[in-house]
């Protein structure tokens, strides 16, 4: 499998007269799929160096380039992205989850606390609700969406994603703050061409990745196998 990437890079007259190493480098680090495909051994390197020549205006040689692209470190990166992998303590993975977003008043929040004083979620169904001065997301099982959507009018929806499926991801407190996590996980996603419809946050060390059902088999077991690298 080959991929090739447009590199596109925001870069003034001074950056683009660096040497090559330099060139490599930003556009390796700026672009997460590059990054991995690359410690996959998954990249036209060529077509690749090709890129960068062309986005550096001809300044910099193509033979300077793929030099440099064939000494860029793959095996700290792949290194890199192993121990993010290495963190995962848990995965979950959960269908028919649904994204109703509302226009916020104080009738909705009305509604929403007469819904959540007759549930009982410690059991582990879905609700989540996030709020600003305008508008309300509410995210909900298929199990709980009808009797919620009970309390509420339809005047007062404003769009429903529904087909969702959630990916819970696990991991140490710690790792919150490792720069590149995020970009990590997602580029696992998109490498296996899985679209991330929503993604939160619900306390330390976990994440809540909502995708499509259709691709939830695909990204489960994509962040499985990074897991278990």
């Amino acid at each position: 499998m080959i991929f090739s990437f447009m590199v596109n890079l925001d870069m003034n007259t001074t950056d683009l007269t660096q040497n090559a190493t330099t060139l490599v480098r930003l556009a390796i680090e700026r672009d997460g799929v590059i990054r991995n495909a690359l410690a996959r051994g998954i990249v036209n390197t060529r077509a690749l160096a090709r890129d960068i020549e062309i986005t550096a205006n001809g300044k910099v040689s193509f033979d300077a380039i793929l030099s440099a692209i064939r000494r860029y470190p793959v095996n700290e990166a792949y290194e890199k992205r192993k121990s993010f992998g290495n963190r995962i303590i848990k995965l979950s993975l959960r269908n028919g989850i649904t994204v109703v977003s509302l226009k916020n008043s104080n009738d909705l929040q009305k509604a929403i606390l007469r819904f959540s004083s007759d549930s009982n979620f410690a059991a582990g169904e879905t609700f989540r609700l996030v709020t600003n001065m305008d508008n309300a997301s509410v995210t909900i099982d298929s199990k709980n969406l009808a009797r919620f959507e009970s309390f509420i009018s339809s005047s007062q929806v404003n769009r429903k994603l529904e087909g969702l499926a959630e990916v819970l991801v696990e991991m140490p407190i710690e790792i919150e703050t490792a720069p590149g996590l995020l970009s990590t996980i997602v580029t696992e996603l998109a490498i296996n061409d899985v679209a991330i419809r929503q993604f939160n946050t619900i306390g330390p060390g976990r994440m809540i990745i909502l995708v499509d059902e259709s691709d939830a088999t695909r990204a489960f077991d994509a962040l499985e196998k990074l897991s278990k690298l």
